[in-house]
């Protein structure tokens, strides 16, 4: 490798894009380089000197990767250290009060909290690495999304005014999260890329999608926080959670559909929020454990 091709990939490591849209900009920006490079040596500059002037010309790697991520992906990398660093900062302030006023931390749930957090956090560190698999970050994302949700049943037994203040903070979690999955699923089809009607169809039908998951989601933390209230047997517990994976995954194949039939991926949403739900409860009803 070299010099231009590492400080074109330096470049890339402050950017989140997939494979084939990396090797674009890879060749796009070396192409660029080589041409200053020429340039130079077309003025009399011998190959090492115009090769060190065009690597000049190009500025830092890393401030030059950050703006052409913030011109291609405008505050999904802010966003994603907000909203880490934010759960992170929830888990802390919530233990202590528990600790302190309520005599009654619990330090498993802080590390799963700091844990939820923290991964979160890295993503945005490495959005180089993590932004090549979008769907690694829907699947972090939903997680955090999911696991504030508990986290508003687990603050319904401080004060009131704890309540309002907790419930805030963790809604305002809840919301970023909900965006940061909605815009990556934009950025994720190539949509910002198609003219403006194609993009508004595209962008509704990926907010209608994750709704149906929501509405998947709410069910099964309902019913399993019913199954767990009541000591029911453990694969209830179990057969719960399998709606919310089986939407997880059925939403992979969505991703890729929506960008091309937006209107009909609406359907299949419904009809897979729908089976995701129903297949483990039907399970459950004939095998008399309901």
């Amino acid at each position: 490798m070299n010099r231009l091709e590492k400080h074109v990939q330096k470049m890339l490591e402050q950017m989140q894009s997939g494979r084939e849209e990396r090797e674009e900009l890879r060749e796009e920006l070396l192409g660029h380089l080589q041409e200053a490079k020429q340039h130079y040596m077309d003025e009399g500059y011998t190959a090492k000197l115009a090769e060190k002037q065009a690597i000049a010309e190009f500025g830092n790697p890393d401030s030059t990767g950050h703006q052409l991520q913030e011109a291609m992906y405008p505050y999904q990398r802010g966003l994603l250290y907000v909203i880490g660093i934010g759960t992170i900062l929830f888990g802390v302030l919530y233990f202590l009060n528990a600790a302190f006023f309520h005599h009654d931390p619990i330090p498993i749930w802080l590390a799963i909290q700091l844990f939820v957090g923290s991964v979160v956090t890295l993503a945005a560190i490495n959005i180089s690495f993590a932004g090549r698999y979008f769907y690694v970050i829907h699947v972090v994302l939903f997680a955090n999304v999911i696991w504030n949700g508990i986290n508003l049943l687990m603050i319904q037994g401080t004060s009131q005014w704890q309540v309002i203040l907790f419930s805030i903070y963790v809604l305002l979690l809840v919301g970023l999260g909900i965006i940061a999955i909605i815009r990556n699923s934009y950025y994720s089809s190539g949509s910002a890329k198609s003219n403006q009607h194609q993009r508004g169809v595209v962008l509704l039908s990926y907010v209608l999608n994750l709704l149906f998951g929501a509405a998947v989601v709410c069910v099964s933390l309902f019913a399993l926080w019913g199954i767990l209230a009541f000591g029911e047997l453990r694969i209830k517990a179990i057969l719960t959670v399998v709606p919310i994976i089986t939407w997880l995954i059925s939403y992979k194949f969505q991703m890729r559909y929506i960008a091309k039939k937006p209107l009909l991926s609406i359907v299949t949403g419904v009809v897979f929020s729908a089976l995701s739900v129903a297949l483990p409860y039907a399970i459950l009803l004939f095998s008399g454990r309901f």
